[in-house]
């Protein structure tokens, strides 16, 4: 595997973890918690768009949705 695809598969498995760890939280009992993944969301939206992720794959959540814009 080259470079370029370990960054696409990075990229691809950092979001939905940070999705799904986001969706967990309850944001107004974990505040600073929440944020954290949804800035860390936020910062891989050059790196899915890059590598044509958001071409392709349909976000169902519709706040993640709006985080990253799609």
């Amino acid at each position: 595997m080259n470079q370029q695809q370990g960054g696409k598969y990075s990229a691809i498995a950092s979001f939905v973890t940070y999705v799904k760890a986001m969706e967990a939280l309850d944001p107004r009992r974990f505040p600073d918690e929440y944020a954290e993944h949804t800035d860390r969301i936020r910062e891989l939206k050059p790196f899915l768009r890059a590598h044509g992720i958001l071409d392709v794959m349909e976000i169902k959540n519709p706040e993640v949705a709006a985080l990253i814009g799609v």
